[in-house]
């Protein structure tokens, strides 16, 4: 396939991504997406470009033609001005390189587009690929032509298979299974060479999704055997040849160290080409030293007992239960959404091309794409990025924004082509739509990358620092100090034990320097060293493995000050509200009594970095909802707001009457401690319990006819406070039951009135109210009365209308203020579309045209957003903007306020221009619906009800998303219209609203009004109308 293709038609850039061609234009084609997207360079610039506008073309045809093709179009390294991307690890950052700066050294060779460079610790140059991930030393082994390295092999199937999680080499089965199996140093030997042999394995095929995973099984079963054996810290000074064992041990500390260093370089991004070979290569000098160790412990008849092994404290144990996730696991999730992503768009797109395609299909498979999207999106949530101040980070957010950007577009086309008036390009719409995802998707991955790489530059830094004195150590101590001499004579177990100590003769002591000059470059090349302190005997076993921390930094003091740090910088940036509600959620052991304690465990709630509620179980979140210590409004509103998509009001209810009833723990029994925990815990919970009831009732709770849940819900509330059991707390049942009268009698509950006649303007009646025509009312009093029809259904809306699609259910839905605005907007398109068309004479039909537009500026200028969509979606309609003679006879004026409109109302972007303007404006207010529909959407179907990493927990990080979008929507409830409803007027719009005409009647009317005309009938008929003919 050519690289390089001629433009046939002339196509204007639609946004800053896209490339403006000329017909007769010569590309060249960087990449192409299947969904008919292309990355190319033309006249100096780059950009997307559809290829159905462009053709093949022969270079060397061309050439021999005398038609050269000029030299910067004929590759991208030929551009001397051109800009390349290169990631800085030593700075921690991307940037761009100009030509007179890529070049260093004696290396003059400009690297290919997808290329970039980078530098190991120890000053070693490689190269990178930032889309297929593949490195390599020389830039020799690049094909400049193509940018695919020339030694590349096709891809083993057995990589492209998911990363899971689960089976064989999760180190929590394979535990279970020795510790339920008769233990001896075989099956420990033989578990551990398994282990290693696997990790070889993913090694080979280059899964670097399974490193860590493994390396933290070898570790993990290693650990055991060093407890079973009994031979942790001072334990081994009982057995004899002390000496010996100790170094062994120490030796298997160490090749532990060096293989998680390994593991950590090897699972990176785009880690050195050699950076798996010498992860295997340590992974066999553990399996040596263990080895040695079995010989050892055998020698000396050391026996195993499981009873040792479970010693760990629960707080390690914790800790190392929800490992953090390696940047290997999470790019290997990212690639299997993004790949499920692509075939969602090439379904779609395929389907559209169809002559015969079903508008269900598409709806299926828009919503399958915005599930595909949103589930990306919440593998990477799962990166800790808020306190990374860099460019990454910047890019990283920009392109997150525009794949939601991209995403809400093409929900936005999708709704447009299902619509009863569709737009002419529907289709094309759709399918631009779907590509523009595809390339979202694509440039989000690589700033993910990006992102991810520039995290592990800053792990790497800190293991840097920490392991920068363990090559500063005297010389090496002597061999004798380690031997035994009673044992240098005791047969065949002697020589076995001699030979293992020559062997471990160059083994340092805790102040020595490494093993050997191999070893010492070894390390050196991982470009990491180890801390003095890791090895000091003072240290226990536990607090060596607990450092084994493959996902993340390890625990060091100066690690840990660092932390400090980055807490000061959020307090800096964030507040102190936001650092005291973390501390709420990882409260200090230490700093107060147990028995005011949170009730859940860590195991029950997860926070982000924000120390907002990410996820919990449903105790968990009723217990975070009445917290003694501290309060967030914005927590409790969130809940109330969204707790029937996970939960019934009668099932809130109970817990929270089970939380006002709260006993003291059993081992209480101190007078003094029980005064303290009735004052600062008990009686703390018991008042908010008592504030989220009053909020439920008076805000929360609906109707109670027709919503039996409720109904029960406030008769379980009436009963308990009416009870004998709340005798002690009669002022907090007395606040309770004084709410339920003012809600029964009618004044607790807030209605919203959408119109107020009190100091209203006056209306503008027609001259004959009796018989008046659609021309003779004023464009202004016409959009007051569709404002005040709009603001009744608006602010009616309830939340619950906008929680789990509740809209898109045909029957029994409570959304139904929700499809009354959105039957409403349909009819008033479809309004629109009859009306013009009703008139056959063209000026008459251009009269009415106009007023509609009139009519949609004064709804703007009223903020009357939504109806000013609804008459746009009727000019955009196929029938109505197909009518070009209808619209060139308006008026410059009248065209540029249409202009102004639409281009305020654009979806490009997600409305971002809407959204910017209806920040601006104060209430009263009738937003676009259609916004936060698309928003609510895109929230259910991207996230998933429950966390990935815990199904127990309920991702309470979307319900807060659905609470923020439902919170925008009430804003706009409160403040009403102060405007006179004249019922001729509104009678009159709602008998035209009621006269539904079909879509295909609608074209064929279009077309008898403006038949279809060639090019030369529409040049005869301009010259005519201008009087030239």
């Amino acid at each position: 396939m050519s690289s390089h293709v001629e433009a046939k038609f002339d196509f204007e850039a639609q946004d800053d991504s896209q490339l403006s061609l000329k017909q007769g234009d010569i590309i060249q084609v960087i990449s192409r997406l299947s969904s008919g997207w292309w990355d190319g360079i033309c006249n100096g610039n780059r950009g997307w470009f559809p290829s159905n506008y462009v053709q093949d073309i022969d270079i060397s045809k061309q050439q021999r033609q005398g038609n050269m093709i000029p030299p910067q179009e004929m590759g991208y390294e030929m551009n001397n001005q051109e800009e390349y991307e290169e990631f800085d690890i030593q700075q921690g950052r991307r940037h761009r390189l100009s030509e007179s700066s890529r070049r260093s050294g004696d290396s003059g060779i400009r690297l290919p587009p997808q290329w970039g460079k980078k530098t190991t610790y120890d000053g070693q140059v490689y190269y990178f690929n930032k889309i297929t991930d593949e490195t390599c030393w020389d830039i020799d082994e690049i094909n400049p032509e193509t940018g695919e390295l020339m030694s590349s092999r096709s891809v083993d199937p057995q990589q492209e298979r998911p990363i899971s999680n689960s089976g064989d080499s999760d180190y929590r089965s394979i535990t279970s299974r020795i510790l339920e199996s008769e233990l001896t140093w075989n099956i420990l030997l033989q578990e551990i060479t398994h282990s290693v042999q696997q990790l070889n394995q993913s090694a080979q095929l280059k899964q670097k999704g399974l490193y860590v995973q493994q390396s933290t099984t070898i570790v993990e079963i290693i650990r055991l055997m060093l407890y079973a054996s009994g031979t942790v810290n001072h334990d081994i000074q009982h057995y004899p040849n002390y000496n010996v064992l100790k170094q062994l041990n120490k030796n298997i500390m160490r090749t532990l160290n060096l293989l998680v260093l390994a593991t950590k370089t090897a699972s990176q991004v785009w880690p050195p080409p050699d950076a798996a070979i010498k992860m295997q290569q340590t992974a066999n000098d553990v399996l040596g030293a263990v080895r040695q160790f079995i010989m050892a412990a055998q020698d000396v008849d050391i026996k195993l007992d499981k009873s040792l092994i479970d010693i760990r404290p629960e707080e390690v144990r914790d800790a190392q239960e929800e490992p953090a996730q390696a940047s290997s696991e999470l790019l290997a999730q990212l690639e299997q959404c993004s790949q499920e992503i692509f075939r969602s768009t090439q379904k779609l797109i395929s389907n559209l091309r169809q002559p015969d395609y079903q508008t269900s299909f598409l709806i299926t498979q828009t919503r399958s794409i915005v599930t595909d999207v949103g589930r990306l999106l919440s593998v990477v949530d799962e990166v800790q990025y808020d306190n990374m101040n860099t460019e990454a980070t910047r890019e990283f957010k920009v392109n997150r924004i525009a794949l939601c950007n991209n995403i809400s577009g093409l929900v936005t086309a999708a709704q447009n082509s299902v619509s009863p008036i569709r737009p002419n390009n529907a289709n094309e719409q759709v399918i631009l739509g779907a590509g523009l995802v595809e390339k979202g998707v694509k440039d989000f991955m690589i700033s993910v990358k990006y992102l991810l790489q520039e995290k592990e530059v800053g792990e790497q830094e800190h293991y840097q620092m920490m392991f920068n004195e363990y090559n500063r150590r005297p010389s090496v101590v002597s061999e004798q100090y380690y031997m035994d001499p009673q044992m240098k004579n005791r047969g065949r177990r002697s020589q076995s034990l001699s030979a293992i100590n020559s062997n471990m003769s160059d083994i340092p002591e805790s102040g020595d320097k490494c093993i050997s000059a191999q070893e010492e470059g070894r390390e050196r090349a991982y470009s990491q060293r180890m801390p003095s302190n890791m090895m000091s005997p003072g240290r226990t076993l536990e607090q060596q493995f607990a450092e084994f921390n493959i996902n993340g930094p390890p625990n060091d003091p100066r690690f840990i000050n660092e932390r400090k740090t980055s807490k000061n910088k959020l307090k800096q940036l964030l507040g102190d509200e936001i650092l005291t509600e973390t501390s709420a959620s990882a409260p200090d052991l230490n700093s107060k009594p147990w028995y005011l304690n949170y009730d859940y465990s860590n195991k029950d709630i997860v926070f982000n970095m924000e120390g907002k509620v990410k996820g919990a179980t449903f105790p968990a979140l009723i217990e975070r909802l009445t917290i003694h210590d501290s309060h967030d409004t914005n927590f409790t509103q969130s809940f109330l707001l969204t707790y029937r998509s996970f939960a019934s009001s009668m099932e809130v209810i109970d817990a929270l009457i089970k939380r006002f009833c709260i006993k003291p723990p059993p081992q209480l029994n101190n007078p003094q401690d029980l005064k303290i925990w009735n004052e600062k815990k008990a009686m703390p919970i018991r008042l908010r319990v008592c504030n989220v009831l009053k909020s439920w009732i008076e805000t929360y709770s609906l109707d109670l006819q027709g919503n039996a849940d409720d109904a029960k819900a406030m008769d379980a509330v009436r009963q308990f406070f009416s009870s004998q059991t709340v005798g002690e707390h009669a002022n907090i049942a007395n606040t309770i039951l004084k709410t339920l009268e003012k809600r029964d009698a009618g004044i607790v509950k807030k209605i919203s009135i959408s119109v107020s006649s009190k100091d209203a303007p006056p209306p503008i009646l027609p001259k004959n109210m009796n018989n008046f025509k659609f021309l003779d009312i004023d464009p202004l009093e016409i959009a007051r009365q569709l404002t005040i029809l709009e603001s009744r259904t608006y602010t009616q809306i309830q939340p619950i209308e906008c929680l789990n699609k509740a809209w898109s259910e045909k029957e029994n839905s409570p959304a139904v203020n929700v499809k009354a605005m959105i039957e409403f907007s349909n009819r008033t398109t479809g309004w629109v579309a009859t009306s013009i068309l009703g008139e056959s004479d063209i000026k008459r039909r251009c009269n009415i045209l106009k007023h509609f537009i009139l009519i949609a500026d004064r709804c703007y200028s009223l903020n009357n957003f939504n109806t000013v969509m609804s008459i746009l979606a009727g000019f955009n309609s196929s029938p109505i903007h197909r009518l070009k003679r209808t619209w060139d006879h308006l008026s410059n004026k009248v065209k540029m306020m249409f202009d102004n409109i639409e281009s305020v109302m654009n979806p490009q972007k997600n409305y971002a221009h809407y959204r910017e303007n209806l920040h601006s404006v104060n209430p009263p207010c009738v937003p676009f619906l259609g916004v936060y529909l698309t928003d609510l959407t895109f929230i259910e179907d991207g996230n998933t009800n429950n966390l990935k990493s815990n199904n127990q927990l309920i991702n309470f990080s979307k319900q807060t998303k659905t609470a923020e979008v439902i919170r925008e929507i009430q804003q706009y409830q409160n403040q009403p219209y102060k405007l006179n409803y004249v019922k001729g007027i509104s009678d009159f719009i709602l008998k035209f609203l009621n006269e539904t005409v079909d879509e295909a009647t609608l074209y064929s009317m279009s077309l008898i009004a403006e038949p279809r005309e060639s090019d030369d009938e529409a040049i005869a008929r301009k010259l005519k109308d201008s009087g030239f003919l």
